[in-house]
Protein backbone atom coordinates (compact mmCIF):
# COMPACT_ATOMS: atom_id res chain seq x y z
CA UNK A 1 0.00 0.00 0.00
CA UNK A 2 3.08 2.37 0.74
CA UNK A 3 4.97 1.85 -2.29
CA UNK A 4 1.27 2.43 -4.29
CA UNK A 5 1.03 5.99 -2.52
CA UNK A 6 4.53 6.56 -3.49
CA UNK A 7 3.62 5.24 -6.87
CA UNK A 8 0.77 7.70 -7.91
CA UNK A 9 2.06 10.97 -6.81
CA UNK A 10 5.83 10.47 -8.71
CA UNK A 11 3.63 9.30 -12.21
CA UNK A 12 1.38 11.87 -11.74
CA UNK A 13 4.59 14.16 -11.59
CA UNK A 14 6.26 12.86 -14.33
CA UNK A 15 2.87 13.07 -16.85
CA UNK A 16 2.97 16.76 -15.77
CA UNK A 17 6.43 17.75 -16.72
CA UNK A 18 6.62 15.62 -19.72
CA UNK A 19 6.57 16.95 -22.97
CA UNK A 20 6.54 16.05 -26.58
CA UNK A 21 7.03 18.05 -29.93
CA UNK A 22 3.34 19.18 -31.30
CA UNK A 23 4.24 18.51 -35.01
CA UNK A 24 6.17 16.02 -36.90
CA UNK A 25 8.76 16.35 -39.86
CA UNK A 26 6.02 14.40 -42.17
CA UNK A 27 2.98 17.00 -41.44
CA UNK A 28 5.69 19.83 -42.24
CA UNK A 29 6.36 18.30 -45.93
CA UNK A 30 2.55 17.62 -45.86
CA UNK A 31 1.98 21.49 -45.36
CA UNK A 32 4.40 22.52 -48.46
CA UNK A 33 1.37 21.11 -50.32
CA UNK A 34 -1.00 22.93 -49.04
CA UNK A 35 -1.94 27.05 -49.19
CA UNK A 36 -2.38 28.88 -46.09
CA UNK A 37 -6.01 28.56 -45.58
CA UNK A 38 -5.83 24.99 -45.51
CA UNK A 39 -2.94 24.80 -43.10
CA UNK A 40 -4.91 26.87 -40.81
CA UNK A 41 -7.59 24.49 -40.81
CA UNK A 42 -5.33 21.66 -40.00
CA UNK A 43 -3.29 23.29 -36.84
CA UNK A 44 -6.87 24.41 -35.49
CA UNK A 45 -8.42 21.22 -35.54
CA UNK A 46 -4.98 19.41 -34.18
CA UNK A 47 -5.85 22.33 -31.16
CA UNK A 48 -1.62 22.17 -30.57
CA UNK A 49 -1.21 25.60 -32.10
CA UNK A 50 -2.95 29.21 -33.21
CA UNK A 51 -2.40 31.48 -35.16
CA UNK A 52 -0.03 34.26 -33.68
CA UNK A 53 -0.15 37.32 -36.79
CA UNK A 54 -0.48 37.43 -40.44
CA UNK A 55 2.76 39.56 -42.32
CA UNK A 56 2.75 41.41 -45.75
CA UNK A 57 5.96 40.14 -47.22
CA UNK A 58 6.83 41.09 -51.33
CA UNK A 59 3.29 40.98 -51.86
CA UNK A 60 3.24 37.20 -50.29
CA UNK A 61 0.68 37.32 -46.84
CA UNK A 62 2.74 35.14 -44.24
CA UNK A 63 1.07 33.23 -41.85
CA UNK A 64 2.14 32.60 -38.07
CA UNK A 65 1.66 30.18 -35.61
CA UNK A 66 3.17 29.07 -32.50
CA UNK A 67 2.32 26.22 -30.05
CA UNK A 68 -0.12 26.27 -27.20
CA UNK A 69 0.54 23.03 -25.23
CA UNK A 70 3.05 22.41 -22.32
CA UNK A 71 5.67 24.92 -23.34
CA UNK A 72 3.59 27.46 -25.35
CA UNK A 73 5.34 29.22 -27.64
CA UNK A 74 8.79 27.40 -27.65
CA UNK A 75 7.99 25.82 -31.49
CA UNK A 76 6.57 28.15 -34.35
CA UNK A 77 5.45 27.35 -37.98
CA UNK A 78 5.26 29.71 -40.84
CA UNK A 79 3.76 29.25 -43.75
CA UNK A 80 2.45 31.46 -47.10
CA UNK A 81 6.38 31.86 -48.41
CA UNK A 82 5.91 31.05 -52.40
CA UNK A 83 7.90 30.98 -55.26
CA UNK A 84 5.95 31.07 -58.51
CA UNK A 85 7.45 29.10 -61.69
CA UNK A 86 7.03 30.38 -65.04
CA UNK A 87 4.56 27.65 -66.22
CA UNK A 88 2.25 28.70 -62.94
CA UNK A 89 3.44 26.34 -60.47
CA UNK A 90 3.87 27.40 -57.30
CA UNK A 91 6.78 25.98 -54.82
CA UNK A 92 5.92 26.38 -51.39
CA UNK A 93 8.14 26.94 -48.41
CA UNK A 94 7.29 26.06 -44.64
CA UNK A 95 9.47 27.19 -41.58
CA UNK A 96 9.51 25.38 -38.20
CA UNK A 97 11.26 27.41 -34.91
CA UNK A 98 11.90 25.79 -31.78
CA UNK A 99 13.43 27.13 -28.37
CA UNK A 100 14.03 23.22 -27.57
CA UNK A 101 17.27 21.34 -28.97
CA UNK A 102 15.37 18.00 -28.51
CA UNK A 103 12.54 18.95 -31.10
CA UNK A 104 15.55 20.36 -33.97
CA UNK A 105 17.34 17.29 -32.98
CA UNK A 106 14.22 15.19 -33.50
CA UNK A 107 13.67 16.76 -37.03
CA UNK A 108 16.60 15.57 -38.08
CA UNK A 109 16.19 12.21 -37.48
CA UNK A 110 13.09 12.08 -38.91
CA UNK A 111 14.36 13.68 -42.21
CA UNK A 112 16.81 10.83 -42.31
CA UNK A 113 13.84 8.19 -42.03
CA UNK A 114 11.72 9.53 -44.42
CA UNK A 115 14.15 8.84 -46.92
CA UNK A 116 15.82 12.28 -47.38
CA UNK A 117 19.42 11.88 -48.29
CA UNK A 118 22.05 14.24 -46.18
CA UNK A 119 24.09 16.38 -48.99
CA UNK A 120 25.65 18.18 -46.35
CA UNK A 121 26.68 18.64 -42.42
CA UNK A 122 29.11 21.14 -41.53
CA UNK A 123 28.87 24.14 -39.20
CA UNK A 124 29.41 28.01 -38.88
CA UNK A 125 30.07 30.30 -35.92
CA UNK A 126 26.26 30.14 -34.58
CA UNK A 127 25.13 27.01 -36.28
CA UNK A 128 25.13 23.31 -36.78
CA UNK A 129 23.98 23.03 -40.51
CA UNK A 130 22.50 19.99 -41.59
CA UNK A 131 21.24 19.91 -45.51
CA UNK A 132 18.58 17.48 -46.67
CA UNK A 133 17.49 17.29 -50.57
CA UNK A 134 14.91 14.57 -52.67
CA UNK A 135 13.84 14.91 -55.89
CA UNK A 136 10.27 16.74 -54.76
CA UNK A 137 12.20 18.83 -51.08
CA UNK A 138 15.01 20.79 -49.92
CA UNK A 139 15.78 20.69 -46.33
CA UNK A 140 17.70 23.02 -44.04
CA UNK A 141 17.98 22.47 -40.34
CA UNK A 142 19.84 24.74 -38.59
CA UNK A 143 20.56 23.80 -34.46
CA UNK A 144 22.07 26.80 -32.70
CA UNK A 145 26.15 25.44 -31.34
CA UNK A 146 25.06 26.52 -28.01
CA UNK A 147 21.74 23.89 -28.30
CA UNK A 148 19.60 27.15 -27.36
CA UNK A 149 17.07 26.90 -30.45
CA UNK A 150 17.16 25.33 -33.99
CA UNK A 151 15.00 26.39 -37.18
CA UNK A 152 13.83 23.62 -40.05
CA UNK A 153 12.95 25.23 -43.66
CA UNK A 154 11.57 23.02 -46.37
CA UNK A 155 11.25 24.30 -49.74
CA UNK A 156 9.28 22.45 -52.42
CA UNK A 157 11.48 21.68 -55.76
CA UNK A 158 10.78 21.99 -59.31
CA UNK A 159 10.30 18.38 -60.67
CA UNK A 160 11.73 17.77 -63.88
CA UNK A 161 10.18 14.97 -65.83
CA UNK A 162 12.46 12.97 -68.10
CA UNK A 163 11.44 13.05 -71.61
Amino acid sequence: MKKLLFLLPSLLFCGLTMYGQSVKFSDLIYFTSLNSREVYDILRQGKAFRQDYLEDVNGQELEYFKNINAKPNSEKIVVGHFTKLYNGTILRTVTYTSTESKNIISMISQAKRYGLELKFQGVDPYNNIYLFDSSFYHVSIYLRRDQASGLVEIKQREYLEAE
